[in-house]
């Protein structure tokens, strides 16, 4: 239970690191889009594609924030009870889920690439830039992919 303990303070550090990022980024776009500063303005369109990129910005970021924010507290809480740290080191650690988890991820990789090559031909269609950013985006996934299954079968 003692390494469980040492590895959510180690995950605790990262998630702060990330939260004060987050808000400061989020911050920084809200003074942009308030005329304040100048920060990271769009290259291209008009002044409401920008608009509606910052307030993007800013909402992906308060989210991301809230995201982290709960994962803290739930760590934090564990960190304090040793019933609640008990608990969340099963639900952790528990070989089904992991299991479930993997599969799903499999599963999902591989509905990305099909539908993504899909997507990427009926895009070219309309957009040819799109559907070459698309079709690119779904070759880097397959590569990371590639690279993953090399990297475990060296690994195990």
């Amino acid at each position: 239970m003692e390494e469980y303990r040492v590895k959510l303070k180690l995950q605790n550090l990262f998630i702060a690191i990330a939260c004060f990022a987050l808000a400061a980024f989020a911050f920084l776009n809200a003074l942009n889009e308030a005329g304040v500063i100048s920060f990271l303005p769009p290259v291209d369109g008009n002044a409401h594609h920008q608009s509606m990129w910052r307030g993007f910005l800013t909402g992906a970021s308060t989210g991301l924030l809230g995201f982290f924010g709960f994962g803290l507290i739930r760590n934090i809480r564990a960190l304090r009870d040793d019933e609640i740290l008990k608990k969340q080191y099963i639900k952790d650690t528990d070989e089904r889920q992991i299991k479930i988890w993997t599969a799903a991820r499999a599963l999902s990789m591989q509905i990305f690439v099909i539908g993504g090559l899909v997507a990427g031909i009926i895009a070219a269609y309309f957009s040819m830039a799109v559907g070459i950013t698309i079709i690119v985006c779904v070759t880097i996934h397959s590569f990371i992919g590639l690279f993953c299954k090399i990297y475990f079968d060296i690994k195990f």
